[in-house]
């Protein structure tokens, strides 16, 4: 039964994208005779068809269905919020100490204030969040407007601006790169990191940082160099080449001559050389403030 709810979800979803992209279809229009054009000669040109809205606006739509917010009302909104919701919600309403509200079902499914509206008056004592009587129709109104603006660029993933991330010391991450965090060891930030606040978001970076490993080509840059691997045999025979794989029982590695060789671990003396080990090691002793203070400093290589 679980599986034929996920199946019918999904379809709900495909027929739901394929009625919104067919909404984009241009209309066909009756063939009309080509003007002539001002060029000499007198050519004909065809107007170039309507060009179809690109897949960001359309996942907008989808997403987020109604018409978009009123952008003054979007910026009455901020104002409001900053100072009255932003120290529990964050300035950008992605959440600090209360929820984030971008990815809120009741900011969501909220229409110009009918569902916060309730809220924003009368609080939630329960939860820690202050009431705000004093607020008025037209004011909750306008911090709907600025929800949804949020809500909008979140299910826009191309226009998704991401705040807070950035708050580190640039100076001190300088400091921990050249010193203690060994950074500069291996990097360079007039090579291989020149440029690297250019190439991803902050928080791409900052995945970086703690989450080391592999990844695709096209999608956030090459994959990292292969594990380079020498394994002695209890025979006493060498080979060496890049890990395929390995377990605790067996190590598979394609040799220098690209053929595919498996041995067992048991006996065999193994020695590896994984490009990413001191990535892996500043993982398990960083702080929080020195991975804050280190993505400041990357941030400002542009």
């Amino acid at each position: 039964m679980r599986n034929l709810k996920i199946i019918s979800l999904f379809l709900e979803a495909v027929v739901l994208f394929a009625t919104a992209l067919a909404a984009q279809e241009p209309t066909p229009q009756q063939p009309t005779a080509p003007q002539p054009s001002q060029q000499a000669g007198g050519q004909h040109t065809q107007r170039p068809a309507p060009r179809r809205p690109n897949l960001a606006a359309m996942a907008a739509r989808i997403f987020t269905p109604g018409p978009a917010p009123n952008p003054a009302a979007v910026k009455r909104g901020q104002k409001l919020f900053a100072p009255t919701c932003g120290f529990c919600h964050g300035p950008d309403a992605t959440g600090r100490s209360g929820p984030d509200l971008v990815a809120s079902s009741l900011a969501i499914r909220d229409h110009d204030g009918n569902l916060i509206g309730p809220v924003i008056h009368n609080g939630r004592p329960g939860k820690g969040m202050p009431a705000f009587p004093g607020l008025s129709d037209q004011q909750i109104a306008d911090i709907s407007a600025f929800l949804h603006s949020r809500i909008r660029a979140a299910a826009n993933r191309f226009a998704y601006s991401f705040h807070q991330v950035v708050t580190g010391n640039a100076e001190a991450g300088k400091g921990f790169f050249n010193g203690a965090g060994k950074c500069s060891t291996c990097h360079s930030v007039t090579g291989d990191l020149a440029g690297i606040a250019n190439k991803f978001q902050p928080p791409e970076l900052q995945a970086r940082l703690v989450c080391p490993g592999q990844s695709f080509p096209g999608f956030g840059g090459p994959p990292t160099k292969p594990t380079k691997v020498t394994v002695t045999l209890p025979s006493g025979e060498t080979v060496s080449g890049t890990l395929i794989s390995r377990n605790p029982f067996n190590i598979a590695i394609r040799d220098e001559s690209g053929w595919y060789r498996s041995f067992p671990v048991a006996g065999a003396q193994i020695e590896a050389h994984d490009p990413l080990e001191a990535h892996k090691e500043l993982v398990n002793t960083i702080t929080d403030t020195e991975m804050h203070n280190l993505l400041a400093y990357l941030e400002t290589l542009k």
